[in-house]
């Protein structure tokens, strides 16, 4: 980064400046994936914000996904997922629900102004799946006004509210919007995850791959901070104890071990003071050989103060 796009002085040790996440991550123009734990819906919505300003953005799943409060949500509907008030409480309302099969839709959701694609025929046969695709494909735009509504939310609801993939291709997807925002593995709301064997789910079209971490997970019990914490554990010899505190140097061990992420975003560094925030990501940067910096998501801003080296 140049001394005139950070507005930085000489000085080599890290600052606290404001860049656009998009640009601090490598954040290309496709698809791009966020792993990891610690605030990788945070990490979506800012950048999805962002980005936004520059053109469409898609916000999907290749797992899980909660629905986002901040924009509009298209969600699939599979034939057999009933819906409740339980289902979709968490929906947000700010979409339109659409005017087809709608009979089938008990009262409740009708209250919800959610926009939901019900399944016609039969898309999952050899014969018509290409022309469902595209059909389907369409739909998704015909129904979404990218100029009052640049960023949308998509995927299939199921009967706990949350949505799992959409039933288009991410190569079909892709070609929806000028920004891709995959989630692609699931964390349980911890600070830090070691991923299993199918972990983490990134689409082949993936051009970016941003692998977040939540820095309150450190000097911490591992039992209580890492999703997965035995798979964590026998990343070492001999295996941790799940009182074991997590430091950087274990942290950094299971980052080698895994060898996920094009990037590194450590968020909560709210958590420590500006000198440990510094000296935790030049230490990883160094350890990892690869971009490292982090800040602070938990109000999902648009534009939030980015730590760099």
């Amino acid at each position: 980064m140049t001394k005139q796009q950070g507005q930085i002085d000489d000085n080599p040790q890290s600052k606290l400046i404001r860049i656009p996440l998009s640009e601090a991550l490598g954040i290309k123009k496709g698809v791009n994936a966020i792993i990891g734990s610690g605030g990788k819906s945070s990490l979506l919505k800012s950048l999805s914000l962002e980005l936004s300003q520059k053109g469409s953005v898609l916000l999907t799943t290749s797992t899980h996904i909660l629905p986002f409060s901040h924009c509009e949500n298209i969600c699939f509907l599979d034939e057999n997922v009933s819906i409740s008030d339980e289902n979709v409480s968490i929906l947000n309302g700010n979409a339109l629900i659409s005017n087809e099969n709608v009979s089938s839709l008990n009262k409740n959701i009708l209250t919800l102004n959610e926009k939901i694609l019900l399944p016609g025929k039969d898309i999952h046969s050899e014969e018509a799946l290409e022309n469902s695709k595209t059909l389907l494909q369409s739909k998704v735009l015909s129904l979404w006004d990218k100029s009052q509504n640049p960023i949308l939310c998509l995927g299939t609801l199921e009967t706990n509210g949350k949505l799992s993939p959409f039933p288009l291709p991410f190569s079909a997807i892709e070609q929806m919007a000028d920004f891709v925002l995959v989630e692609a593995d699931g964390s349980k709301r911890l600070p830090g995850k070691a991923h299993g064997r199918n972990e983490p789910e990134i689409p082949k079209e993936s051009q970016r791959t941003v692998l977040v971490f939540g820095a309150s997970a450190l000097h911490k019990p591992i039992s209580e901070v890492i999703h997965r914490v035995e798979i964590f554990q026998n990343f070492f010899t001999p295996s941790l104890t799940p009182d074991t505190l997590l430091t950087k140097e274990l942290l950094l061990q299971a980052f080698r071990k895994e060898k996920l992420g094009d990037c590194l975003f450590v968020n909560q560094l709210d958590c420590l003071t500006k000198k440990e925030a510094e000296e935790l990501l030049l230490f990883l940067q160094n350890g990892l050989g690869k971009m490292v910096c982090g800040g602070s998501l938990k109000e999902g801003s648009a534009h939030p103060e980015v730590l760099l080296l």
